[in-house]
């Protein structure tokens, strides 16, 4: 049963020192979330004065 046990690791290894697929989606998502407070946190561009249109006579 040793032997199958080898046989079977070295086939494919073990994985359960590898990353859980959850919490690399959670790291994942706390970076998406920081990232979203930095765009927050900036200040916006500074929009040039709108010129008002100008009035036309009602001339007919």
């Amino acid at each position: 049963m040793d032997s199958l046990h080898q046989m079977l690791r070295s086939i494919r290894p073990e994985t359960k020192s590898g990353p859980d697929h959850l919490d690399v989606f959670r790291e994942f998502l706390a970076q998406l979330d920081a990232l979203q407070r930095a765009a927050t946190t900036r200040r916006p561009r500074e929009q040039s004065p709108r010129r008002k249109p100008v009035k036309r006579s009602k001339a007919g």
